[in-house]
């Protein structure tokens, strides 16, 4: 089998690429920088820029295409000029799907695709459980883009026959994060703590909390949606929220370390926000049987672990048994 991974060297390109790999498939990766696998066949592509993806589409005619790659507020710019923000990200996680599923249809309509889409599609959340069936009302332009992304998907689903998935995403976490993220954060914090003791880290509310998970568990589920009976939206979530002062406490609690010694808070930097968005993934359970390995500690144990490993090394790894 032939897989595609659109947005390929990111930290779910990475980790669908790795499984991927490890059942003996092809894989080739189109993103902006090389796939960190040596298995991995790498496209270096800018997916934003007209007719980039189809050519590839058309080029490879895969049996599998995995959508993960992401235009956000986070990684793009601290604060950008909010019409530019929408259309970046409808430019990329709307505009350039539409354009994958199009050349899918005319080049490999046999094609499985998924589609990595976000909770924030739920709009800002009061704690209460969502699935596949709460409405849409998005607060911002990564939520916007990812509901349009979704609609272009249930269209080629419905209308025209093609067999498209969307992963309603929740918080997932591994090493493969960038340091803007709280969870790697945290996870460097405690190990700057660990070889210095008079080291603090300054983090927004630790009132804040998120549906966190792993993201290895989330990507697993992503391939069982491919090969499922039928194509649908699916929630990959926890089902339970933790404070950003949990996260802190595993994290250090796994060094040895007391967390209050070295985390300060600054609700100020927290971004406004209060997101209390909580997922149900009871359907995906159902359809699929997959179900997560990782409890919340568990994963952040694991986050710590692999973070030590991969500073140790001074630079990840080529081997993709290392990811699994």
């Amino acid at each position: 089998m032939r897989a595609l991974v659109i947005g390929g060297a990111g930290q779910d390109g990475v980790l669908v690429s790795a499984q991927l790999l490890s059942e003996g498939h092809e894989v080739i990766s189109a993103s902006r920088r090389r796939s960190p696998l040596s298995g991995v066949q790498s496209e270096i592509a800018d997916i934003g820029v007209e007719g980039v993806v189809s050519s590839l589409v058309e080029k490879y005619r895969p049996d599998r295409i995995y959508f993960l790659a992401a235009y956000h507020r986070s990684s793009e710019a601290k604060d950008p000029d909010p019409a530019d923000d929408l259309i970046g990200c409808l430019r990329l996680n709307a505009i350039a799907f539409a354009e994958t599923i199009g050349a899918a249809r005319k080049h490999c309509a046999h094609s499985r695709i998924v589609y990595a889409s976000s909770c924030r599609i739920f709009g800002q959340g009061d704690g209460s459980l969502l699935d596949e069936t709460a409405p849409r009302i998005p607060v911002c332009a990564y939520g916007i883009s990812k509901v349009a992304g979704m609609g272009a998907g249930e269209l080629f689903r419905q209308e025209h026959g093609l067999f498209v998935s969307s992963a309603i995403l929740f918080n997932h976490e591994s090493e493969l994060r960038t340091s803007n993220f709280v969870s790697k954060k945290l996870a460097l914090a405690a190990l700057r703590a660990k070889a210095d003791s008079s080291f603090v880290v300054t983090v927004g509310s630790l009132d804040a909390v998120a549906d966190w998970g792993s993201a290895r568990d989330y990507c697993k589920g992503m391939t069982a949606m491919l090969e499922a009976e039928r194509p649908g939206d699916f929630v990959l979530a926890s089902g339970k929220l933790r404070t950003v002062r949990d996260f802190a406490s595993e994290a250090f609690a796994c060094l040895g370390l007391d967390w209050k010694a070295h985390v300060k808070e600054d609700p100020s930097a927290s971004g406004g926000r209060g997101w209390r968005l909580l997922g149900d993934s009871s359907q995906l359970k159902r359809q699929t049987g997959w179900s997560p390995q990782y409890e919340f500690s568990d994963m952040v144990r694991d986050l710590v672990k692999r973070t030590e490993a991969e500073e140790q090394n001074g630079q990840r790894s080529a081997d993709f048994h290392s990811y699994l």
